[in-house]
Parts: structure tokens; C-alpha cells; sequence
């Protein structure tokens, strides 16, 4: 834009200078014809001047005169654009540097409003109901229901290099057979799990870790061979179990699976029922009687063990809407039956139908070394393994 007006003063100062020589020229013309005259005019004389030179003067000052009108209105606009511009510049910055300090001022309410949540909470309680029915069935059988009321819970913090995981598992079920005079309990566990860790580097899928796990069951539980139910074999707290232990543990969310290892723990078993733990029942020390069977020492409710502790939980999608879930324990004692494993598998394959009904099978395989089997007539077995199945169509609800 300047270069522009330099060369364009340039011109006009030309212009002006030939404009200029066409003047003195003509004025010289002017004295010569008067020269050439034999009239000498006087002072007083009003003869006009030649219409011709007239006529060339008034053009010449006419033309100087719009060049220079041009090139002070050119000099005096210049300057006016460029203010013009360098003002719509400023109004523009100002409104960017506005925006901007906008946005920021949104940001910084989002942030002190709205807390980064680093907790992860799941809720899902749940029905699961299955029937058997029969009408005129010639080959037999009793017709019976069953259900089961459970709630999973699982609140995870994770934030950085730390993780902090707790899970609620509770399930109740009952069973009515015709020709039975009682229900019968086809579930019931208490069971309550958490696990904190921390990792140095925080690319690593390994923590050192602690464990802590505790289970027991709300009402009495009876034989399958007591169908009157006057001999309890556990209840609310006999027995409970609670594991503390500290290791190292591993996950991958990408695999959806979770390993704890607990070289250091502690298993303790409580059996506050006295009849039961008299009786010896679930590893504590059982009475001591005398010749006549009578009780000089009540049996302790407390058993205390000190072992290593393997969990391990896995879940993926074996098809769509098909889902395999896989919970376990092992846990072996150092100063008691070192490598005799109580062992704890739980297997669940859930037929998802839609977001709240869905089909599922599970088993659970248990092996306890201080659970004792008992036969009908009262002969004491030992430990056994010991299988539960379920078939059922459950309604679930998450939150």
C-alpha cells in the first residue's frame, strides 16, 4: 500500500513539472507576438489578452490544480484506511482474546463444579426362578419351585498408581417340593471381598497388594437327610471366615482378568454356634468330655491358620449374548496339612435375552478340609467334594 502512493506522488510531481514548462512557454509566446506588434500598449490601456492564451492558461491552472487536489486528498486518505484497518485489527483481537478468556473462565466453573469421579460402581440385584411341573405324568415326580434373590456389588477406585476394589456378593434361595412338609434352602451366602494395591511404575499391570475376604450365611442349614430340620450342621456365623493377606496382584482389563497372590495370610474361622463347635465343626477344636461323654471344656469358636491364599477371576464373551464368568480360591496352610488345598470354583455361563432377562447356568465345586460329610445314620465321612448346580431364568436390573 505505500509503495502504491510513493510511485503515485512520483507521477503527479512529474506531471506538474511538464504541466509547468507548457506555462513558461506559452507566456514567452505571448511577449513575442507583443514584441513583433507595432502597438505599444499603455498603463491604462485594456486591450484583452489573446482568447487562444486564455484558453491554454485556464487549462493548464485547471489540470495543476486537480493533480495537486489528488495528490493531498491521496496522502490525507491513506493514512485514514490504514487506521481503519489497524482499529478493525484491534476490535478483532479484542474479540478473539475475549472468546478465549470465555472458554477459559467455562472451564475453570466445570472443573471446581464437577469433581473428577475416579470411583466405578456397579449395582445389579436380581430373581432367579425355575419350576418343575407335572400333570398327569405317569412316570412320577413332584411338582416344585424354587427361586433366588441375589445382589452383586462391585465400587472400584482407581486413580493413578493406586486401585482400591470392594464387591458385595449376597444370594438367598428357597425350594418347595409337593409331598414335603418343609422348604428347602437351595442358597444362602454372605460374601464380602476387598482388595487395595499400588505400583511403582504405571505401565505395569503388577501391584503389591493386600486381600481381605469374609463369608458366612444368614439361616441354619440342614442335611438333605434331615427333613424334619432339628439338627442345624451351620448357621448365621458358624461358620464365618475372614482372610487378611498382603502380596502382589495382577490386572488386565483389557484380558478382564485378575490374579491375587498372598504368600502372608491369615484364615481365621469363627463357629459361635457352641453345639457346633463342640462338635469339632469347620477345623476348631472340638470339647473335651470325660468317660461318661460328659463336657469338661467347652470347644473353641475360633480356629486361626496361617497359609498362602491364590484368587483368580476371569470373565469374557464366549458368542454374543453368551458371557462366561469364573471365581476362585485356593488356600493351603503352612503349619497344618501343608498342601492339602481347600479349594472354592464358582462357574457361571449367563444367555443374555435382553437388557433385564436372562438364562443361566452355574456350578459351584467346593472342597474343604474342615468340612466334615455326614451319612444318614450319622457316620461321619470326612471331607468330600462337594457340587451345587442351578438352571434358572433370571430378571436383573443394573445401576
Amino acid at each position: 500500500m505505500i509503495f502504491k502512493h510513493v510511485e503515485k506522488q512520483k507521477k503527479s510531481r512529474s506531471l506538474c513539472f511538464i504541466l509547468t514548462l507548457f506555462f513558461i512557454l506559452f507566456q514567452g509566446l505571448e511577449s513575442n507576438l507583443y514584441a513583433s506588434s507595432s502597438y505599444r500598449p499603455v498603463l491604462t490601456d485594456t486591450i484583452p489578452t489573446p482568447k487562444i492564451i486564455t484558453l491554454i492558461k485556464k487549462n493548464i491552472k485547471r489540470v495543476f490544480r486537480k493533480k495537486q487536489k489528488d495528490g493531498v486528498d491521496s496522502i490525507s486518505t491513506t493514512p485514514k484506511k490504514s487506521t481503519l484497518a489497524l482499529n478493525s485489527l484491534k476490535k478483532d483481537t479484542l474479540k478473539t482474546q475475549d472468546i478465549i478468556e470465555r472458554n477459559d473462565t467455562i472451564k475453570q466453573i466445570l472443573k471446581n463444579s464437577v469433581a473428577q469421579n475416579y470411583w466405578t460402581i456397579t449395582n445389579k440385584p436380581s430373581i432367579v426362578v425355575t419350576q418343575t411341573s407335572f400333570i398327569n405324568w405317569t412316570k412320577g415326580g413332584n411338582n416344585t419351585i424354587a427361586g433366588i434373590i441375589s445382589f452383586n456389588g462391585d465400587y472400584d477406585y482407581k486413580r493413578g498408581q493406586f486401585f482400591w476394589t470392594n464387591s458385595a456378593n449376597i444370594r438367598y434361595g428357597l425350594s418347595r417340593e409337593d409331598g414335603v412338609s418343609t422348604t428347602q434352602k437351595t442358597e444362602d451366602i454372605i460374601n464380602l471381598k476387598s482388595n487395595f494395591g499400588y505400583k511403582n511404575n504405571i505401565e505395569s499391570e503388577w501391584y503389591y497388594s493386600g486381600d481381605f475376604s469374609f463369608n458366612t450365611q444368614f439361616t441354619d442349614g440342614y442335611s438333605s437327610n434331615d427333613n424334619a430340620q432339628i439338627n442345624p450342621i451351620s448357621t448365621f456365623f458358624s461358620p464365618a471366615r475372614l482372610r487378611l493377606g498382603i502380596g502382589a496382584a495382577y490386572t488386565s482389563e483389557e484380558n478382564n482378568l485378575k490374579l491375587n497372590l498372598s504368600p502372608l495370610t491369615n484364615q481365621i474361622t469363627f463357629v459361635l454356634n457352641q453345639k457346633l463347635a463342640n462338635q469339632g465343626a469347620y477345623g476348631v477344636d472340638k470339647a473335651i468330655l470325660d468317660k461318661d461323654e460328659n463336657i469338661i471344656q467347652e470347644g473353641k469358636n475360633i480356629n486361626s491358620e496361617f497359609g498362602m491364599l491364590i484368587r483368580i477371576e476371569y470373565s469374557t464373551a464366549i458368542m454374543k449374548n453368551i458371557n462366561f464368568g469364573l471365581k476362585s480360591s485356593f488356600y493351603t496352610d503352612y503349619l497344618n496339612n501343608f498342601g492339602n488345598i481347600d479349594s472354592d470354583i464358582e462357574i457361571e455361563i449367563t444367555m443374555k435375552v435382553n437388557e433385564h432377562i436372562d438364562s443361566r447356568i452355574s456350578s459351584h465345586l467346593l472342597y474343604d478340609d474342615d468340612a466334615i460329610i455326614t451319612e444318614k445314620d450319622g457316620t461321619r465321612l470326612g471331607p468330600r467334594l462337594q457340587l451345587k448346580q442351578i438352571l434358572g431364568i433370571g430378571i436383573t436390573y443394573e445401576f
